[in-house]
């Protein structure tokens, strides 16, 4: 029997004994102790690990998340592939109105190195797709964030979205931070609770109106909650209070801001935005970024984005992040980064990781898309 036809057999008898299930405990530890591999950086291990001890506690992950291993019988504690699945609520517009739904998010998908290119990730997502599928309360599409090899997971049915993003990046000199007025005004978390519900109503309106667009076309969301919004915030919090840790504790004491609101009295129109703190990075991403109109609003974006902008140099970051940017958003940041001068500019283009891939119930082919993909749901 030659080498070939060894390896071959050792394979196929490793096939024979790898076991999917829903993580234990200790499985789980595993997990995140491999994921700390590739993403724990620059925070330790252990704080990684903290991270994501933080992350489970929040409502966003109470019930709502499950872990799954794959292992090889003979060795459990080896966990060779792995990843995590979060229960979100979403809503499609199948050409009939805005249906209410529950969607998965996949996260934290990690293969051992000495197991990749063997079918390992593909075999414990091809469990994990069968899962979803047979579950008791139905789960009508998922969304996979890819960072890496975005046709991996198209081969295996979940399709790449079209994902861009704008990037204002600041000149050299410092932001000041606009100070509040009758129309601007800043947030902090306790009042984004108000305009959460009303952020949540006109995207119900919006996709609704998507039935417009085609009988035959499936449009997809995953819904802006306040458990997604704090469950960002807690993730920025604990970043911030473990890698400001060995900086000037002015920097680390500081309070932070967490969003802006711009509301015109003459028209009743409003914009608003909440974001978070990424410190690994260093950015501030825009978690959502809401207008009450399409069009016609870049002068109250603009006044949103400044304060965003000001809150990101008070930091030390250099960029901030908006996915997905409607036209008037991209307007708004050509004129703020026209009034911040000093080398400050902006580009809109796509996106080279965090790309969604969205797959239907069953694996169903449809005409449709994810759309308003912000980043708030992003894991």
């Amino acid at each position: 029997m030659g080498r070939r036809e060894e390896t071959d057999m050792l394979l196929h008898d490793q096939d024979a004994r790898l076991v999917y299930q829903r993580a234990t405990s200790k499985q789980i530890t595993k997990h995140f102790e491999n994921n700390s591999q590739m993403w724990a950086a620059p925070l330790s291990t252990r704080d990684y690990m903290d991270l994501q001890k933080h992350l489970s506690e929040t409502e966003a992950s109470k019930g709502e998340t499950a872990y799954w291993v794959l292992f090889d019988r003979e060795a459990p504690e080896t966990i060779i592939s792995s990843c995590t699945t979060y229960r979100r609520d979403a809503m499609v517009n199948a050409g009939h109105g805005m249906r209410p739904v529950k969607a998965a998010v996949i996260a934290d998908v990690f293969t051992l190195p000495d197991y990749r290119r063997r079918g390992m990730a593909t075999k414990l997502l091809r469990e994990v797709q069968q899962m979803l599928d047979n579950l008791d309360q139905r789960v009508e599409f998922s969304v996979l964030y890819s960072d890496q090899r975005p046709e991996f997971y198209g081969g295996l049915g979940w399709t790449p979205q079209p994902a861009r993003h704008l990037r204002i990046v600041l000149g050299k000199a410092p932001v000041g931070m606009p100070p509040e007025t009758d129309e601007l005004k800043h947030i902090r978390v306790p009042q984004l609770v108000e305009l959460g519900n009303k952020d949540l109503n006109m995207a119900k309106l919006r996709l609704s109106g998507l039935s417009d667009h085609g009988p035959n076309k499936t449009h997809a969301q995953l819904l802006p909650t306040q458990k997604l919004m704090r469950w960002h915030m807690v993730r920025s919090a604990v970043l911030k209070k473990k890698q400001l840790a060995h900086r000037q504790a002015a920097v680390a004491e500081r309070a932070s801001l967490h969003g802006a609101s711009c509301k015109r009295r003459e028209t009743g129109t409003e914009a608003w935005a909440w974001w978070t703190h990424e410190q690994r990075a260093p950015r501030l991403y825009v978690g959502r970024l809401v207008a009450t109109r399409v069009r016609g609003m870049e002068r109250d974006i603009k006044a949103v984005l400044g304060v965003a902008a000001a809150e990101a140099s008070q930091l030390g970051f250099r960029e901030v992040v908006v996915w997905e940017p409607a036209e008037q958003t991209v307007a708004a940041a050509a004129l703020l980064v026209e009034e911040l001068g000093h080398g400050a500019s902006f580009v809109e283009e796509e996106r080279p990781d965090m790309v969604p891939c969205l797959r239907w119930h069953g694996g169903e082919r449809r005409e449709g898309a994810l759309v308003d993909a912000q980043f708030f749901g992003w894991v």
